[in-house]
């Protein structure tokens, strides 16, 4: 087989392990990954083969068609979540029924801006401090929990198209997104495909036609093509080499927002949140881990616990067992507990804080007022031979999702298959 029949894939996330399965057919493919699952920011925690936890994505935001029709073709089950959303203030548990107050005057408003800026600025013109101060606080907060964006950097023209696409309905795989993951890796495999783990790609070099991938351990690898799928913030910190270089290509990485998140899924032997409210879906309050949700319409008794965007960062550096320490004070705070009986009550704890993984460096993407253009130049391909994909290069109505990663995987190969 020539190398011009060969494809190498840098990242078996979704959007890597995407374009593995579906060009697998027409090509050699090699799939290299530099930790020792495939999968990137998506891991389900399985005891004795069922689903415990999902430490990395862990909703279906809506009817997402290539996320839904993947699931079929695997033959995995979904389910629509629901529960009620409450806001804890001293003491007092409170259905909550929008995500900020006022939420249509501000959709309204940000429709009305011509030109694109920050959420920052945008606020300082239309709702100024000294007189909207705790709405403020609010927008700030849905912002940095929600899109885990800096208010100075995030483009209100991306916050706009994305909160007014959002669906009512939002659903759980049966088996967890590890499931799906397997199952495209198994597509790749079965047609001759080799997928590659605990490699980590220190150099890409590339003339029109060929490319040689190189690791940290020094094996060298060839093909044709190379798609790169890291995540965006490996793409950043310029952990890759390309040669010759790509300065118009890592410029328009920088200009894309890069979030941080830390993720703690705590199970319970009792539900002792029910003492407070029924069919509880979402707990929103003020505490250091200041966003939790349930499992329903699974009973389980397990409650995650959500530390988005700049606030999450003063946090990244704590071992486990401090922010699992933080996590329940976080919840005697929300739900009138002691520490001591949460800690009673625990049976087991998974907490994932993916900024500290060298080979993933953070969690999802926002956009800045910069990103548009820059995701021109990202899904360009570089004389048909290095290719871009992940969910940072998405331009639809989904940023920050799964969706959104296998969108810009099969994007690369249409591009590919008919360029």
């Amino acid at each position: 087989m020539h190398t011009s029949d060969e494809i190498i894939i840098i990242g078996a996330g979704a959007a890597g392990l995407l374009a593995a399965r579906e060009l697998s057919a027409h090509y050699k493919i090699t799939v290299l990954e530099a930790r020792d699952t495939i999968g990137g920011r998506i891991q389900t925690i399985y005891r004795d083969g069922i689903k415990e936890a999902e430490t990395g994505a862990e909703f279906v935001h809506g009817e997402l068609p290539i996320t839904l029709g993947l699931l079929k073709d695997a033959g995995l089950s979904y389910y629509n979540i629901y529960g009620k959303m409450f806001q804890v203030r001293d003491g007092h548990w409170d259905p909550q029924y929008e995500m900020i107050e006022d939420w249509d005057s501000l959709l309204e408003k940000m429709d009305g801006i011509e030109t694109d800026m920050t959420m920052q600025d945008f606020l300082d013109h239309f709702y100024p401090q000294e007189t909207h101060s705790s709405f403020r606080i609010g927008v700030e907060r849905f912002v940095q929990g929600y899109d885990l964006a800096r208010m100075d950097k995030v483009s209100v023209k991306a916050l706009y198209r994305e909160w007014t696409s959002e669906s009512d309905k939002n659903f759980r795989i049966d088996k967890g997104y590890t499931a799906l993951m397997q199952f495209l890796a198994d597509a790749c495999i079965q047609k001759g495909g080799r997928i590659v783990t605990s490699t980590v790609v220190s150099e890409v070099a590339w003339t029109a036609g060929k490319v040689t991938v190189t690791t940290t351990r020094g094996d060298a690898y060839t093909a044709g093509k190379v798609i790169v799928t890291v995540p965006l913030g490996i793409l950043q910190q310029g952990y890759i080499t390309f040669s010759p270089a790509l300065p118009a290509y890592m410029t328009a990485a920088a200009q894309i927002g890069w979030g941080t998140v830390i993720k703690t899924v705590l199970q319970f032997r009792a539900p002792f949140w029910e003492k407070h409210a029924q069919q509880v879906g979402f707990i929103l309050g003020e505490a250091p881990i200041p966003t939790w949700w349930t499992q329903l319409p699974d009973k389980a008794y397990v409650l995650t616990g959500w530390l988005g965007g700049p606030p999450a960062i003063p946090h990244l550096q704590k071992s486990k067992e401090e922010l699992l320490e933080m996590a329940l004070q976080s919840l005697a705070i929300l739900c009138n507990e002691s520490t001591g009986t949460l800690g009673e009550l625990l049976v087991n704890y998974h907490i994932s804080n993916w900024a500290t993984d060298p080979h993933i460096t953070g969690s999802y993407s926002y956009s800045t007022p910069a990103t548009p253009a820059a995701q021109v130049v990202l899904n360009t391909p570089v004389e048909n031979t290095v290719y871009f994909a992940g969910e940072a290069l998405y331009q639809g109505a989904s940023p920050g999702t799964v969706e959104a990663a296998f969108s810009t995987g099969k994007g690369v190969v249409t591009r590919i298959l008919h360029p």
